[in-house]
């Protein structure tokens, strides 16, 4: 509700934020952007955001998502993975603090347990609380040691490559006028969603098996990766799954209109979905064996289960973003 009606991204405003904070990030500025080098043969991620966990009532979106959570994380941890939790990751416009972490302690356990040189947490407009480095100290001493540092966005330098390639990781609220720290959004969806969603025990965010650029800010996501030169864009935000711009797989969805040879999309943007589909799915980005995926974990008789939903060798995506 808050990403739908209280949402008013301006394409200048975005791009102009997206521009400085990759800039800062490059030139490591200010502390914003944490910059990982990696091989492409070697590097292990998996990119979740958006679970936005609640205080575990009839408004709480991650409670049907949290068993394929913490599969997920377990399976990851085990393998040796890099977690980079990309925002929202807790739901601070709808509960306060107090109100969520000691309901969700066995998740953010579950975050804690990546060894620290394996874990990043960046924030988003929904948990913008953690962009203050003593909120964090004071909140989440109890389950991180040391506490992490929040950044706000993240860069990967893929080494191992015939041309260099980075990959750029933010939550992708930045621009946008009504997502970004703004307190009518937080009053919107603290006052007139969470008690409607409460009444009718409902969750708005459904699953979908077209993961392409179905929304406005997801477009000016692609439109700003498209412009850049050797670069992925990963962001969430818009709880839509995206991947490759919708380049691969015939997406009905994509109508757009490109710059690229051959009317053909650019395949450098990404959207990890969100872990609170009203279903229980969540989606993510896996980075592993050269390959980027999309994936979803889905409850199964005998469990959770993860499923490829869509993949390409990061080697043949590198010839098609020119």
């Amino acid at each position: 509700m808050g990403n739908k009606l209280a949402a008013s991204p301006q394409k200048e405003m975005v791009f102009k934020s997206l521009t400085q904070l990759y800039k800062d990030g490059l030139e490591q500025k200010g502390n914003t952007v944490k910059s990982i080098e990696t091989n492409l043969r070697e590097g292990k991620f998996i990119i979740f955001s958006d679970q936005h966990k609640g205080n575990k009532s009839w408004a709480d979106d991650f409670n049907r998502s949290e068993p394929n959570y913490l599969a997920a994380l377990k399976h990851y941890d085990e393998n040796g993975f890099h977690f980079i939790n990309l925002g929202d990751s807790e739901e601070l416009w709808k509960f306060t603090t107090v109100e969520i972490l000691p309901g969700n302690e066995k998740s953010i356990l579950a975050e804690a347990a990546f060894h620290p040189e394996r874990f990043t947490k960046t924030f988003g407009n929904h948990d913008i609380i953690w962009k203050d480095k003593f909120a964090v100290a004071f909140y989440l001493k109890k389950y991180f040691s040391p506490v992490p540092v929040v950044y706000e966005g993240v860069i990967l330098k893929l080494n191992g490559l015939k041309k260099p390639l980075n990959i750029f990781l933010t939550h992708g609220h930045q621009g946008d006028l009504m997502s970004d720290n703004n307190s009518f959004s937080t009053w919107l969806v603290a006052h007139v969603w969470m008690p409607l969603q409460r009444f009718l025990r409902i969750n708005i965010n459904s699953a979908s098996k077209d993961f392409s650029l179905r929304n406005l800010h997801n477009k000016m996501m692609y439109e700003w990766s498209s412009q850049q030169k050797n670069l992925l864009l990963i962001t969430g935000h818009t709880h839509s799954p995206v991947f490759a711009s919708g380049r691969y797989f015939n997406h009905p969805s994509n109508k757009i209109d490109t710059t690229h040879e051959n009317n053909l999309l650019i395949p450098g943007y990404f959207n990890t979905g969100c872990c609170c589909f009203d279903d229980g799915d969540i989606t993510g980005i896996e980075i592993t064996d050269g390959f980027i995926r999309l994936i979803k974990w889905y409850d199964e008789e005998h469990g959770s289960k993860k499923k490829v939903l869509e993949e390409i060798a990061i080697d043949k995506l590198i010839g098609d973003l020119a």
